[in-house]
C-alpha cells in the first residue's frame, strides 16, 4: 500500500516515522512538528545554504549562507513557503514553493522515497545563487522521537 503525499512530505519535514498505521497520525500531527526541519544546498562559492521552515500555520521560514567554505559572515533571509495539493490518485512527489524577500519563487520537488530534492531554477538570493540540489536535513530527531514515545 502506498503511503500519501502529505504523510510522506510530513514526515520528511517534520521527522515523525513513515509507517502505514502512523501515516494519519502524521498528517495530524504535520500542524505541530515535533522538530525544526530544514533543507540543505550549496551555493555559487561553495557555501553551505540552509532553508529552515517554521511550524505550520505560519508559512514562513529563513534562508542562511553560512560562509563556510568563503569565510564570509553568514547572511540570512526571510522566505515564505506553500505546500503544493496533491490532485487524487496523481503520481506522489512532495512539492514546496518558495518566495523569497526579493520576490524571486523556487519550487522544491522532493522524493518521497528519499531525503533528495531539486529545485526549477537557480535564484539569487543577496547576490548568491544555490544549486538546484537540495537534502531535506531532520534537526534533533532523537528528541522528536523522544517526545513521540512520551506522549499519551
Amino acid at each position: 500500500m502506498r503511503t500519501t503525499l502529505v504523510a510522506c512530505l510530513s514526515a520528511a519535514l517534520f521527522a515523525l516515522p513513515l509507517t502505514e498505521a502512523k501515516a494519519a497520525a502524521a498528517v495530524a500531527a504535520a500542524a505541530q512538528p515535533l522538530a525544526p526541519i530544514s533543507m540543505t544546498g550549496v551555493s555559487d562559492t561553495g557555501d553551505t545554504v540552509e532553508l529552515r521552515f517554521d511550524a505550520l500555520p505560519s508559512k514562513s521560514g529563513t534562508l542562511t549562507i553560512k560562509g563556510d567554505r568563503s569565510n564570509s559572515p553568514a547572511k540570512s533571509f526571510p522566505v515564505s513557503y506553500e505546500l503544493e495539493p496533491v490532485a487524487k490518485n496523481a503520481l506522489e512527489s512532495p512539492i514546496v514553493r518558495i518566495t523569497f524577500d526579493n520576490h524571486q519563487k523556487m519550487t522544491i520537488a522532493c522524493d518521497p522515497l528519499s531525503d533528495n530534492c531539486h529545485a526549477d531554477g537557480y535564484p539569487t538570493v543577496g547576490g548568491t545563487s544555490f544549486s538546484i540540489l537540495w537534502h531535506i536535513t531532520r534537526a534533533d530527531t532523537k528528541t522528536a522521537q523522544a517526545r513521540t514515545h512520551a506522549s499519551p
